[in-house]
Order: C-alpha cells, then sequence, then structure tokens
C-alpha cells in the first residue's frame, strides 16, 4: 500500500457526529484501533495508511486483497493481459451494485481515475497512473496540460470492461488496482454533494463490503455490512467499528477492558511482557513501511549537501533501534532494499564503515558547512507523538548533540496535524514514512521521482531518466537491476537519512479469526471472522 502515513489532504472532517440510525450493537462487531483520527474518508484523496483501512472496508478496486495481502479477483472477475504486458483488460463481475442499489459500470472506475488525476481534487494519488505505472495520457491531465481526458489510457469499452494501457509494461500493475489506489466514484451522489458526501453517512454512497454508518470525529467510525456487496453473503462479520487510539497505552487497557479486539500498536516497553503474558495475542510481523528523517530541501542550511551527509552519519542506527526505540526495527541504510529477495539495491556510500568512522567523517563534514562549538546548529525535528516516533526523535537529537554539537528540539504533535504540517514547509527535519503498496523497490522508488511532485522539493533529471529506464524492462532482472541505478542517484543527494524498516506490532484477540500478517498492511474485515 502506498500509504505514506503523514501524506493527506484533510478538509473535509466535520466538528460534530454525523450518523444515520444505527443498529444496537452487541458482540457482532470487531472493535479495530486506528491510532490518531483519520486523514480524510474521501476514496480518491485518503493517503493515510490507518484510515486506508476503513476505506478498504469500504469500496473495493478490479481486484483486492485477501488474507495476507494476497491478491484476488475484486470486482473484476477476471483479467487478460496483452503480449507487450502494456494492456490489461477486466471484465467485471455480472450484476455489481452500489450500495444503494444503483448498477455499478465499468465507466465509474474511469471516473475515479479521472477524479484523481484532476488537479483541482488536490488528490497525492495521481503518481500511481503515471509513474508507479504510466498510463498513457495521465501525466498530462494530473499536470494540467490538458483538460481533454479522451486520451486517457483508463476506458470503458462497454459496462463491463475496464482497460488499463500504458506506456511501458507493469508487471506490478495488480498491486495498485484495489480500492485504496483505484476507488470507484458514484458520479451521481458525488455531482449532487461533492466531497462532503464521503463523510455523511446518510450520502455516501460505497461498493465494498461494508457501509459508513456512523462518523465521529475524534472519537470512531461504525460500518456495517453491505447488503448490496456481491459478495455479502460470505462477509461474517456485520459491524466493524474503528476506534481512535492515539495513546498507546490507554489503547491497551481498552484491550484488556475488551472494547477494542485489534490494537493498532503495541506500547514498545510491554512487549516482552505481553508476549510472556500472551503470545498467542501478539503479532509482530514484517511490513512494507520505511522510516526516514527528510530534509528542508526550500531552506538553508538544508542546501548543504555536507550538513545533511553530516546529519545522516551522525546516527547510529543499532543503538537507536535496538537500545533506544526496542520497538523492532531493522536498521537501515537504504530505501528501497529489504523487502524483496531479488532486488540487490545500493546503501548509502558510507554504509560499510564503522559507526566510529561514520562520525569522524560527520563531524568534517559538519565543519565544512561552517559548524562548530562557536557555531552551533539550531535546529527542530518534526515528529508524532506515537511511543516510538518520540524516541526515535529524542534519540536522534542526542546524538546529534553528541556528535555534533546540534542544538535541537523536538517538535512532536498529533499525526493529522503531522500530516499537514508536511505541505507547509514550515520545519527543519521531518520525520518521515512511507508504506510500501507491495514489497518490491518500484513501490518506494516511483514515489520519490521530482516529476511525482511529492513534496520534498527536489529536482533531479537524472533521477527521473533512469526510472524511465527501468520502466521499460520486461525482465525482472533487468528491471531490478536498473532500478538500483536510480537508487544510488536517489541516495547520493543525501534529502533524507534512511533510518530502518518498520515491524507491524498489534495485539489480536483469540476470537478474531483468520488474521494473516500482511506485510503492505491489507487488513480487509471481509476475509476475517468473530467468535
Amino acid at each position: 500500500m502506498k500509504a505514506r502515513l503523514r501524506n493527506a489532504i484533510c478538509g473535509l472532517l466535520l466538528g460534530g457526529a454525523l450518523a444515520a440510525a444505527v443498529p444496537a450493537l452487541a458482540d457482532d462487531t470487531l472493535d479495530r484501533g486506528i491510532g490518531s483520527e483519520w486523514s480524510s474518508l474521501d476514496p480518491q484523496i485518503n493517503f493515510d495508511a490507518a484510515a486506508g483501512w476503513i476505506l478498504q472496508d469500504a469500496y473495493e478496486g478490479l481486484i483486492t486483497f485477501g488474507p495476507g495481502g494476497v491478491i484476488q479477483p475484486g470486482a473484476a472477475e477476471s483479467w487478460d493481459v496483452s503480449e507487450d504486458g502494456r494492456t490489461y483488460t477486466f471484465h467485471l463481475r455480472e450484476g455489481l451494485k452500489w450500495s444503494n442499489g444503483d448498477p455499478l459500470v465499468a465507466r465509474d472506475f474511469v471516473n475515479g481515475v479521472l477524479r484523481t488525476l484532476d488537479p483541482a481534487t488536490g488528490s497525492e494519488k495521481g503518481y500511481y497512473f503515471y509513474s508507479t505505472i504510466k498510463v498513457k495520457g495521465a501525466a498530462a491531465i494530473a499536470n494540467g496540460e490538458t483538460t481533454d481526458t479522451s486520451g486517457l489510457g483508463v476506458t470503458a469499452p462497454d459496462d463491463r470492461t475496464v482497460v488499463v494501457e500504458m506506456e511501458t509494461p507493469a508487471p506490478h500493475i495488480l498491486d495498485l488496482m484495489g480500492a485504496f489506489q483505484m476507488a470507484p466514484l458514484h458520479k451521481p451522489s458525488f455531482d449532487a454533494g461533492g466531497p462532503g458526501v464521503f463523510i455523511d453517512p446518510a450520502r455516501v454512497v460505497s461498493n465494498g463490503a461494508y457501509v459508513i454508518r456512523e462518523v465521529v470525529p475524534q472519537s470512531h467510525v461504525l460500518l456495517e455490512r453491505n447488503p448490496n456487496y456481491w459478495d455479502a453473503a460470505n462477509v461474517k462479520i456485520p459491524f466493524v467499528k474503528y476506534h481512535v487510539t492515539e495513546d498507546v497505552n490507554t489503547e491497551l487497557k481498552r484491550y484488556r477492558a475488551g472494547e477494542i479486539d485489534v490494537t493498532y500498536d503495541i506500547p514498545i516497553n510491554q512487549i516482552e511482557a505481553l508476549k510472556a503474558e500472551m503470545p498467542d495475542q501478539v503479532f509482530i510481523s514484517p511490513s512494507t513501511e520505511v522510516t526516514y528523517y527528510s530534509f528542508n530541501l526550500t531552506r538553508p542550511p538544508f542546501d548543504n549537501i555536507d550538513l545533511r551527509r553530516a546529519l545522516t552519519l551522525a546516527i547510529d542506527r543499532e543503538t537507536l533501534e535496538g537500545k533506544i526505540v526496542k520497538g523492532g526495527a531493522i536498521p537501515s541504510f537504504a530505501f528501497a532494499g529489504g523487502f524483496d529477495p531479488t532486488y540487490h539495491g545500493p546503501s548509502i556510500a558510507e554504509a560499510s564503515m564503522t559507526q566510529a568512522e561514520r562520525e569522524a567523517l560527520a563531524r568534517e563534514l559538519y565543519a565544512k558547512a561552517g559548524y562548530g562549538p562557536d557555531n552551533p546548529l539550531r535546529i527542530s525535528i518534526t515528529s508524532t507523538v506515537s511511543e516510538d516516533s518520540t524516541k526515535r526523535a529524542q534519540g536522534v537529537a542526542l546524538m546529534w548533540k553528541k556528535v555534533l554539537g546540534v542544538e535541537t528540539t523536538v517538535n512532536a504533535m498529533e499525526r493529522k496535524a503531522w500530516l499537514d504540517e508536511f505541505y507547509t514547509m514550515d520545519w527543519d527535519v521531518f520525520s518521515d514514512n512511507l508504506v510500501g503498496d507491495f514489497a518490491g523497490a518500484e513501490t518506494f522508488l516511483s514515489y520519490m521521482r521530482p516529476s511525482a511532485e511529492p513534496g520534498y522539493q527536489w529536482v533531479k533529471p537524472e533521477y527521473d531518466a533512469a526510472m524511465d529506464v527501468a520502466a521499460e524492462q520486461t525482465d525482472r532482472a533487468a528491471r531490478n537491476e536498473k532500478l538500483a541505478i536510480a537508487e544510488k542517484i536517489l541516495l547520493d543527494d543525501y534529502i533524507f537519512s534512511p533510518m530502518a524498516i518498520q515491524p507491524q506490532r498489534q495485539l489480536v484477540k483469540p476470537g478474531v479469526r483468520t488474521w494473516v500478517p500482511s506485510p503492505a498492511g491489507y487488513y480487509n474485515s471481509q476475509f476475517l471472522t468473530l467468535d
């Protein structure tokens, strides 16, 4: 899931509860923690992995993700691939309906892509269609070069056929055909009510296994099984309630009290005790989430690569993750490696040094950038209030002080505010992360393309060119070889400091069945059962 946790547009949330009539609830409700408040419930805008869980339940793409995140047919029952790998033809199931009973047709998927690409929408997901995969005509629409959408390579030749034509082969395309990336749009309700329809349970129309029944800001979102879903007979859990659980220790108390069935996280300092107490309920598994510290290239002194290198090299990742954070993360000097065993990508140039050698070089670079005991650098780290993020920021601040003499403050804020803060560019160093849609280098590297405009203000034509070369490769080994060349260009500019690969940490009640670890974080409620 390209579910970069910080990146979302949040203008749709209202100050009060929006609710339709909700049936009385008993033990037929799956209660799931979601961490901070959802960023957006707009399927064409949301880019927050946790909010994505809600939308994966409420919407269905051409494909869906079963237990363990395995790709399986969704709204499309089958698909064909052209010999050159550039055209995918999806065949929709017969008799598909929206939650209000309206027929769901192929054009609804085209409309969803068009709205995502429309610059007026303000979506950050458009790059899926012109960077991660290169759909014909998508870039020109997204960049505002044309308002003529007839050239878009996503078409509906009839009500049950969606055709996706690409400029280059994309063996990973199916990973981007799920609801998070390619939700359909019910145009009649959207045209009548605008973006507000997505948070008003009385007006929201969706096509997934569940429909939104209640939205209470800072509290919860309640979903109810959708009787018009094509596979409703096999959706076992009648209700799913996503709870805001900002504080992980409070979430644990609610879990123990039986108010939460699946937590968003586990308090790091209690992991070992919980493993001993309830080993069958502790799930710590690999994920496709990378953590990195981004530098604000738009303001001095971060336009100085020597300073960016110094700050990067002064961090002792082994000590940071193993002795300070202690959350199970794997220290990393790379960005896109560590997920696909067939991809052998680079690390930063100094990764082979000892930590002492890196620190010595960091001091030299710090002095070269004009800083020292008589002129210490004073900066801030913007992070979330989550336990691991705060500990990591505090640990980095201590290391920068010890090695370089940098005076660092930690600006920790709730996730929603942190998400908004990124695009203000009013920060020095941003505690950043990215969750890949799949376990492959391309999902990470395509996001960092300057042409994808992720918000880093990084201009590097060489990187875009290298990614273009990789995109032309149909052979997996050749494609990975070219992607590794692109990653080296990215890492050599030190626009961020690679930190670690994060695990997923959750507590799951024994009564929740078929909970299978999914590296990209797909846990659709329709595939779970509740004893």
